[in-house]
């Protein structure tokens, strides 16, 4: 793992035990709800594997290896993705390590020869894989080799993050939720603790904020509202009607993409089309908090699930994503126009 040199400012850890409540009585509820596949099932499945190959085909069905680096790694973000291994363990990826890149400090790999990093292998069904391929919109699927902790080798599929032009993207540091989830998740897949000891102990990662000083949309228009209808309409496809979102019942405006030349021009592309996949034309506060899990909340399986305090960190995220148009010095693709009158009552101020 690549252990990035940062500022003072900068030089603070993961504090672990904020979310290990939560998370223990999360996992226990979607243990509940979860169907394990039969053992007989699996030993014909497996049956058919070759080592070589980073897929099963029974004849029937395929499925993926799949290794997970990041938020995958962890056993409520699969859930919260309709994710269901029918296999998974820990494996160790030699000769490349773990780095995170961009300024949302996003996990990749990068190969470096005599390194390693450890991560957790699924198997998935072909079918839930290609749903993660649309979400992972930053990435490009990859093989590589891994080595299980019996020392067997496996080929398998990775998500490596996309180039900007021709360039990797910059080494980021990544935030203090991402690195709990990874850190969550190899605790419960049985990872080496001397891996996790580093992610826990060296690996510098953006602080959580406090809820006070989480940060709200602004400049909505007084005294317009819209309806679920209203907003259902600008879901982006039809050309008559712009791009909405509802972000805790404040409505967003898709303004427009920047010029193909601007620097920042293909991250607002790929933003724009995952928007318009997955959230385009309805409220997306709880589908925000499925996607971008925080395990020091309760699991979020229902809108009601979600506190005040839990939508308020909703929202102070899209702030950050640059979809609040009111902060100086900043270049924002979207402007408010209203609030969702439904929920009106539950949105800041």
């Amino acid at each position: 793992m690549s252990i990035i040199n940062v500022s003072q400012t900068l030089a603070y850890r993961l504090n672990p035990h904020l979310s290990d409540i939560n998370f223990k009585k999360s996992c226990e509820k979607i243990l509940k709800k979860s169907k394990r596949i039969k053992q007989r099932t699996l030993s014909n499945i497996l049956a058919h594997d070759n080592p070589e190959n980073s897929f099963i085909d029974d004849g029937q069905h395929i499925y993926i290896w799949y290794l997970a680096i990041g938020s995958m790694i962890n056993p409520i973000s699969l859930y919260l993705r309709d994710l269901t291994p029918l296999i998974s363990y820990p494996v160790k990826c030699p000769n490349y390590r773990l780095v995170f890149r961009d300024s949302c400090g996003m996990a990749d790999i990068e190969l470096c020869e005599g390194e390693a990093f450890h991560g957790v292998v699924h198997l998935l069904p072909r079918k839930q894989m290609i749903c993660l391929d649309k979400v992972e919109h930053m990435y490009k699927r990859v093989t590589i080799d891994i080595v299980d902790y019996q020392q067997r080798f496996h080929r398998v599929f990775v998500y490596k993050m996309n180039l900007i032009g021709q360039e990797e993207r910059h080494i980021g540091i990544p935030s203090e939720r991402y690195v709990d989830i990874i850190v969550k998740g190899c605790e419960h897949f049985g990872v080496h603790s001397s891996y996790i000891d580093r992610l826990k102990y060296e690996q510098p990662v953006i602080p959580r904020k406090l809820p006070s000083t989480y940060e709200t949309i602004n400049n909505i228009p007084n005294d317009i509202y819209y309806t679920d209808e209203d907003l259902l309409k600008h879901n982006g496809k039809d050309s008559m009607f712009s791009l909405w979102i509802s972000v805790n019942g404040k409505i967003l405006e898709h303004t427009g993409l920047p010029s193909n030349d601007h620097p920042n021009y293909e991250n607002q592309k790929q933003f724009y089309e995952f928007v318009l996949s997955h959230l385009a034309g309805r409220e997306v506060t709880h589908a925000i908090s499925k996607a971008w899990y925080e395990p020091m909340y309760k699991l979020p399986l229902n809108d009601d699930d979600l506190c005040d305090e839990h939508r308020a960190l909703v929202e102070d995220m899209c702030v950050s994503w640059g979809l609040d148009n009111s902060r100086k010095n900043s270049e924002s693709y979207w402007k408010p126009i209203g609030r969702l009158c439904q929920i009106s009552k539950k949105s800041k101020p």
